[in-house]
């Protein structure tokens, strides 16, 4: 808690410890009393999770509106850093963990914060003001680390130049202030040289500036306001506007350098209670800032696709890079992705690895369980009988999504499935199983040719579902041993398990034991508060299977005839295509980043539920996303309103 609370403290106020150390010393003393000897609770903490549709509602004007406010000057002066460009991180710190991976040095993000601040208070004892160069830093990150100072230097520049992207918004605006004649210039407070920021600039679409100043190279800076008294001593007497993120060295001091202000609030400040605050230091904070850039500093875009983007895309990139780490392990030969909610997880996969086969295989709990109801009878009374008792469904709806008659039983198809009639309902079953299983052969026929011709030359397969007790890898496992005696290696992989709230949390116990099925975000063994906090009866599996689905109908087995059924319609298409679209997107910026820095390709599952997790904290949200959404009700396929 000390050392998040005074980082935040420091970079919420822009350059005060350089100007009144005193201060944040002071601050940090207080932190340590706080949190080490008084024991104070982290109110933060106990705050609860903002959740929101974000995107547009930082940005109160048009493009068109603020270039015509910036065009009333003759000068327009822009700032860099959070305004004009971003760093895929929350707070710019974290380049550094990239940087000290490169160059092989633990801990190095606090050596490189620890040589900047040593820097600047060297050149501030010999009255040079606090202005330093990053030659000036890397002299000192040399002498305690090691490496020779122009190899630290040129990879923390390249690292800065390949990482960093343009705030879309402000291109916009750049273009049409520069297409209006204004002169334009660049103003920040940096410790890079002028020629990295004309090489950042170009690479993100921003020229026909006509000056850039650089603190570090005027010996002044922004945040003591003597940076802006250059410009207007070279320019004149003329108007100016100068626009940034920092109320201090961007608002407050170019007042008082007599410029007009236009305040671009700082995405991550403005952001930062939407996000989790629970994830692991350099994927949270790339996730964080990808998603505060994408939201806050471009169109307005539609909840659902902003639902992929933040919640989803961490997520399906995070479990494909499992799968692939699982598939190399276990030495398999084939990935099978199962129908629906391996849908988007196919793309992605096959997008990113190339040397595993996989397939998308049309597969269901409701055609699973009738191929194995002689196999597992209880399983096949519990879903058939059990779970549509007392719900107003007929007998002949019952046995209708069975595919049996009741007249072959002497049961009246009007009488409604009751507390009363549930155990001799169930007993018949039980009783006539052998029966039913005849009535199935062609079926067993059918799904014996499908799944032959997908997996019947390997050895060794995966199977991926989003969840939760694992019976769709379970059976395919029992039909292709037991019945077909395929005599395959099957593990199935979940990205979640029954959570601790359902009545059947450990139906995939033994299995999960075992290793038969290993999860990725949570199990009963695996990132407990997740599968104690996610609760089924609030609806939580249904959001959370809509990350996932397909715009397709759900197959729902195999008929009496043989043939492949599927529904007559795909509910949530449009949704579920807005969705997938966001996901894409995050998907897209995430890899560019891990370009850089593959390491980030190691997503944990606690890190890619932890957005999910995160919405979850307010049912108003999610609720108005999906307010026309539906989903399947019964095993007959009935749909209901989410």
């Amino acid at each position: 808690s000390v050392k998040h609370h005074y980082e935040r403290f420091i970079y919420r106020h822009d350059g005060l410890h350089a100007k009144c150390p005193l201060l944040s010393w002071m601050y940090a003393v207080w932190l340590n009393i706080r949190f080490c000897i008084l024991h104070l609770p982290d109110r933060e903490a106990k705050l609860r999770q903002k959740a929101a549709n974000e995107s547009g509602t930082m940005i109160k004007y048009t493009a068109d509106e603020l270039a015509m406010r910036l065009c009333s000057a003759d000068i327009v002066s822009f700032d860099v850093f959070d305004t004009l460009i971003h760093r895929p991180f929350v707070s710019p710190a974290d380049l550094f963990y990239i940087v000290g991976e490169k160059l092989g040095i633990p801990d190095f993000r606090r050596v490189r914060m620890d040589c900047e601040r040593k820097a600047r208070k060297l050149k501030q004892s010999e009255g040079k003001g606090t202005e330093v160069t990053l030659e000036d830093i890397y002299k000192l990150v040399s002498k305690v680390t090691g490496i020779a100072a122009g190899q630290g230097a040129d990879i923390e520049t390249e690292t800065e130049l390949s990482l960093c992207f343009a705030d879309s918004f402000m291109l916009s605006v750049w273009e049409k202030v520069k297409a209006s004649g204004k002169t334009v210039v660049v103003t920040t407070d940096m410790y890079m040289p002028i020629g990295f920021f004309e090489q950042l600039l170009k690479k993100n679409g921003f020229d026909g500036y006509d000056r850039i100043f650089v603190s570090c190279e005027n010996g002044c800076s922004k945040s003591d306001g003597a940076l802006y008294k250059k410009i207007k001593e070279i320019y004149g007497n003329k108007k100016y506007i100068h626009i940034g993120d920092t109320r201090h060295s961007d608002i407050r001091n170019a007042k008082k350098a007599g410029f007009a202000t236009v305040l671009y609030p700082c995405v991550n400040r403005f952001a930062e209670d939407y996000r989790p605050h629970n994830m692991s230091y350099i994927t949270g904070s790339v996730y964080s800032g990808l998603v505060n850039a994408r939201l806050y500093c471009s169109e307005k875009c539609s909840p659902a696709y902003e639902y992929g983007y933040k919640c989803g895309g961490l997520l399906v990139l995070g479990y494909c890079g499992f799968i692939y780490r699982t598939a190399k392990e276990k030495n398999a030969d084939k990935i099978l992705f199962f129908s629906r909610d391996g849908y988007i997880l196919k793309q992605i996969f096959d997008s990113i690895y190339k040397d595993i086969p996989t397939e998308y295989v049309y597969w269901s709990r409701s055609a699973a369980t009738k191929l194995c109801a002689d196999i597992f009878p209880f399983d096949y009374v519990r879903r058939f009988i059990s779970h549509k008792v007392n719900r107003g469904i007929t007998l002949g709806e019952v046995f209708d999504a069975m595919e049996l008659s009741c007249e072959a039983f002497s049961l009246n198809p009007d009488e409604l499935l009751t507390k009363a009639n549930e155990k001799r309902i169930s007993e018949l079953i039980f009783d006539n199983i052998h029966v039913i299983t005849k009535a199935y052969s062609k079926s067993f026929d059918a799904a014996e040719k499908y799944l032959g011709g997908i997996i019947s030359d390997s050895k060794s397969i995966i199977t991926v579902d989003c969840g939760w007790a694992g019976s769709g890898s379970i059976m395919l496992d029992a039909l292709q041993s037991r019945r077909y005696k395929m005599n395959i290696s099957v593990t199935g992989l979940l990205a979640c398990t029954n959570a601790k709230d359902q009545y059947d949390s450990d139906y995939s116990e033994t299995y999960l034991a075992d290793g038969k099925l290993i999860p990725y975000c949570f199990s009963s063994s695996l990132n407990r508060r997740y599968y104690e906090n996610h609760r089924p009866s609030m609806k939580h599996n249904i959001y959370f299977e809509l990350l996932f689905g397909a715009p397709e109908p759900s197959f729902r087995g195999f008929s009496s005839d043989g043939e492949m059924k599927f529904d007559t319609e795909s509910e949530n298409s449009e949704l579920t295509l807005q969705i997938h679209n966001g996901e894409k997107d995050f998907i897209r910026d995430y890899l560019k980043v891990a370009k850089e820095a593959p390491m980030l390709m190691n997503i944990s599952g606690s890190d890619a539920y932890a957005p999910f997790a995160a919405a979850l904290s307010d049912k108003k949200y999610l609720s108005g996303i999906f307010r026309n959404a539906v989903f399947d009700e019964t095993t007959a396929g009935s749909k209901t309103k989410i």
